[in-house]
């Protein structure tokens, strides 16, 4: 009997109508015809156990047949809390009736519990209560999909917040849909053909950059965790997973390397930026298809629109890893620039300089750092640390002691100090501690540190000497004036932060130039639209003759024609109103 329908169709007798209640007592007072026998049924009236009455009704609802062809099913899931209750008599009753060690489930999952975002049980006295079907009215159903698998682990229970939902988790699928959209207009704008300009086009071509080298293999990457992780059911692994890729790797990395060859829209570099399109449309493709098991709405709606498939994704095949495609080498090697370039930005934030600011040079100091000197990889170093000039210096990794020498063999900019830790030299020279410190002051520093590198410094104190190692010495070391650095274990990144009219003028030019791509937007012109003008008003003379001087760069960056730079707004010109470090600038775009 599966059914209320079920029941009243072979029920002999319904004492409380055919809108009985499917509870105790009520149930009992049924009763049935039995099909085999002709006798009359009624509902077993002991309880042995509830539990154990919940996990029989499985079984007992199955013919043989049925029992033989369903069990062990391949799934189960429950909430965490029925571990110990409904799970536990389903593989019980199953050893019992198998009189076997035989589980009636092949894999099974027990989910841990949304509490509020305090941790605290959702209850509604308290008034914290989500309500499902409000929550899904005025929330995108993938949105609330991806944060629930996003956020944690399955079988942990989670703390929901809606704030945090609307954060990370709508980042990705913003993002996701904006790169799709970026793809869209210029692979379009080039007339890029999916079928024709594909992996094997370009490889044959030989048109292949570090940069698409290092996304393909990264992807191969990405391929084999999230097929792991959804296979072991470590959902929230394979999420974040693709959470890094779409942000860090595709969106804040490959694409701000290849806008430039996207721009450049000359004849002779088509085939390059085909060769770029042809690597975001299998990026994203790959994308799609992974993310469809969390976020099916909005996959299958990119993948049919943007590369105009005519099947569902449903029938794509899921991606594998091409082993042919990883180049752990170019990895290492641009994992390496983005550490380089994180400790170059908190070069900058110590010394005030935006990072659309050009800076004059940058040192690079490690082991390793060489590595990065091989064909392909100068451009995307320069266009990631913004500047025109870095000097890569090779340096043993290890001590205080050897990093401090290494630096000052590499000619860096910096001033050092070294000071006695009189606490762990005290109990070797007792008495004589003030001599010695004395005696300390007044040693060549350098030939301490030479010293030290070695093993240990001999210090000479009132016809007595003292063996110092590294331990017994405070090394300490900062930028000379001028410069900035930052470091991480045995990473050191100088930055020269000395600012000419040149690099004043450069920087005062990428900031109208990031305001005049805001104020593009703003206006809803299409991007890979060339438009006629750009203009500038509000600067001094010099400035004007400076930054016409650079128009050129303006240009590109803007994708305009021309570009009018002046002190005073000219007629006939929609100027919009802007401030750029505390000045106030009129711009316009047309």
């Amino acid at each position: 009997l599966f059914s209320r329908a079920d029941i009243v169709r072979k029920a002999i007798e319904l004492p409380d109508g055919q809108g009985f209640e499917l509870h105790r007592p009520w149930i009992d007072r049924i009763k049935i015809n039995c099909e085999k026998c002709g006798a009359t049924m009624q509902r077993e009236q002991f309880v042995l156990d509830t539990w154990h009455n919940s996990g029989a009704a499985p079984y007992a609802s199955l013919t043989d047949e049925e029992f033989n062809d369903l069990i062990p099913a391949t799934f189960l899931t429950e909430g965490i809390d029925q571990t110990r209750g409904w799970a536990y008599t389903l593989l019980m009753e199953n050893v019992i009736m198998n009189e076997a060690g035989i589980a009636p489930f092949q894999s099974f999952l027990f989910q841990g519990h949304v509490l509020d975002e305090k941790g605290n049980k959702m209850s509604k006295s308290l008034g914290n209560v989500i309500e499902a079907r409000a929550l899904l009215s005025d929330n995108p159903v993938d949105l609330v999909r991806l944060y629930f698998i996003w956020k944690s682990s399955p079988i942990e229970s989670l703390n929901f917040s809606l704030d945090e939902m609307k954060t990370r988790s709508y980042q990705i699928l913003s993002t996701l849909h904006n790169l799709h959209v970026y793809f869209k207009q210029n692979s379009g704008f080039d007339k890029f053909d999916h079928d024709k300009h594909n992996l094997q086009w370009v490889a044959d071509g030989n048109l292949l950059g570090q940069t698409e080298v290092w996304l393909l293999s990264k992807l191969q990457g990405l391929i084999t965790e999230v097929t792991d992780s959804f296979s072991r059911c470590r959902f929230h692994e394979g999420a974040k997973a693709i959470d890094e890729f779409i942000i860090n790797h595709l969106s804040q990395t490959y694409v701000p390397l290849t806008r430039n060859v996207i721009w450049d829209d000359s004849v002779e570099n088509l085939d390059r930026r085909l060769a770029v399109y042809s690597v975001i449309g299998h990026a994203l493709m790959q994308l799609d298809i992974m993310l469809h098991p969390l976020s099916p709405f909005i996959t299958e709606y990119l993948c049919l629109t943007c590369f105009e498939k005519k099947s569902s994704i449903l029938l794509a095949s899921w991606p594998t890893h091409d082993e042919k495609l990883v180049n752990v080498k170019v990895e290492s090697a641009f994992d390496m620039i983005k550490e380089i370039v994180s400790l170059a930005n908190a070069a900058r934030n110590l010394a005030g300089l935006k990072r659309r600011w050009p800076i004059k040079q940058v040192m690079i100091c490690g082991h390793g750092v060489k590595s990065l000197d091989i064909e392909g990889f100068s451009d995307a170093l320069k266009s990631q640390l913004n500047t025109g000039e870095y000097k890569l210096v090779e340096m043993p990794g290890g001590s205080q002691v050897e990093k401090v020498v290494g630096l000052l063999d590499g000619k860096m900019p910096i001033s050092f100090s070294v000071a006695l830790v009189r606490k762990n030299v005290a109990p070797r020279v007792k008495a004589d501690i003030g001599k010695v410190s004395q005696a300390f002051e007044s040693a060549d520093k350098l030939s301490v540190l030479n010293s030290l590198r070695l093993g240990s410094y001999s210090l000479a104190f009132d016809d007595k000497t003292v063996d110092l190692s590294p331990s017994d010495v405070e090394i300490t070391y900062r930028a000379s004036e001028g410069y900035s650095s930052s470091e991480r274990d045995d990473l050191v990144v100088f930055i020269s932060t000395t600012r000419d009219k040149d690099l004043t003028a450069k920087g005062l030019l990428r900031d109208l130039a990031r305001q005049l791509q805001q104020l593009r937007k703003e206006r809803q012109y299409n991007p890979t639209e060339i438009l006629n003008a750009a203009h500038a008003a509000g600067l001094d003379d010099e400035e004007v003759a400076t930054l016409s001087a650079m128009s050129d760069e303006l240009i590109y960056l803007v994708r305009v024609k021309s570009a009018a730079l002046s002190k005073e707004p000219l007629d006939n010109v929609n100027y919009k109103t802007i401030e750029i470090d505390g000045r106030e600038f009129k711009i316009s775009v047309e």
